[in-house]
C-alpha cells in the first residue's frame, strides 16, 4: 500500500541550449525586467527573445510576420530606448502567396 510517490521539485533549466547546427538560442529575458542592452522581439507587446544585433532581430521578427501575419512585432532596442514595428513589404507578401 505504501507507493513512492514522485517528487513534486522545480527542476532548473539551461539559459542557452544547443541548437542542431551548433550554435546556440538566444536568451530568452525575465518578464518582468526592461532589458539594459541587445535588441528584444516584442511580439503583442510582450518581451520574448534577446538578440545582440538589430538585423538578428529584424529577421526573425520577418519570419515571425510571414507565418503569423495578424501578430503585432516590434523590435526593442535597449539601449536607445526605442521601439521598430516589423511589417511585410508587398513584395514579400506575394512571395509568401505564391509559394503557399
Amino acid at each position: 500500500m505504501n507507493e513512492k510517490k514522485p517528487s513534486l521539485g522545480v527542476k532548473e533549466t539551461k539559459t542557452e541550449q544547443p541548437v542542431s547546427d551548433g550554435g546556440t538560442r538566444p536568451k530568452n529575458p525575465s518578464a518582468n525586467i526592461l532589458p539594459s542592452e541587445g535588441y528584444v522581439l516584442e511580439i503583442d507587446g510582450k518581451f520574448k527573445t534577446e538578440y545582440l544585433t538589430s538585423e538578428e532581430a529584424l529577421k526573425a521578427g520577418l519570419e515571425l510576420k510571414k507565418k503569423f501575419p495578424f501578430i503585432q512585432v516590434k523590435v526593442y532596442d535597449a539601449k536607445e530606448r526605442t521601439r521598430t514595428p516589423v511589417e511585410l513589404s508587398e513584395q514579400t507578401e506575394k512571395k509568401t502567396e505564391a509559394a503557399s
